[in-house]
């Protein structure tokens, strides 16, 4: 085991008052099947991430935006951030919705309507950032997010519009 993850490990046994020779048979498969199971979510994390860009924790977006609790509660509501929910529960977002400015982080001009193309079709918004990080042929090869940043709002949303309803039928 590496020196971190073995520091990982060593301190969460800590945290929770046993030592890894407390740890029965079942114990240790127990623990080897939470493990698999957080690799394979790690593995299937970083997939996702070299196709759509980094996953923002919670904690991370209120940092990168400045934003409270509750103004990016009201984000995900109004259409302007993507929050996406992995297997086991947990919430993340999507970065590459936003922008860089001078007052930090935020969201992408033109992406409330967008992501609201999206909202009658009954879609995971991991789908949602797949095609927003996808190039599409009627943008010119461009992805629709590059598209947005561009100043082609229009044309993105009527091209969310079209697919969002071919998944819906």
């Amino acid at each position: 085991m590496s020196t971190p993850l073995k520091k990982v490990v060593d301190d969460q046994l800590d945290a929770s008052g046993m030592a890894a020779e407390q740890l029965s048979d079942d114990d240790a498969r127990y623990v080897a099947d939470g493990v698999r199971r957080m690799l394979s979510s790690l593995k299937a994390r970083r997939a996702w991430e070299k196709h759509i860009g980094p996953i923002l924790t919670h904690k991370q977006t209120l940092e990168v935006t400045g934003w409270s609790k509750q103004a990016l509660s009201q984000g995900v509501r109004d259409n302007r951030v993507l929050r996406l929910t992995a297997a086991e529960g947990t919430a993340g977002y999507w970065s590459d919705g936003f922008t860089e400015t001078a007052a930090g982080y935020r969201p992408i001009a033109g992406i409330k309507n967008v992501l609201g193309a999206w909202a009658h079709a009954d879609v995971e918004p991991w789908t949602i950032a797949s095609w927003m990080s996808s190039a599409q042929p009627e943008l010119d090869g461009r992805t629709p997010r590059q598209a947005l940043l561009d100043g082609d709002s229009a044309d993105v949303e009527k091209l969310a519009r079209q697919a969002s309803e071919r998944l819906a039928s």
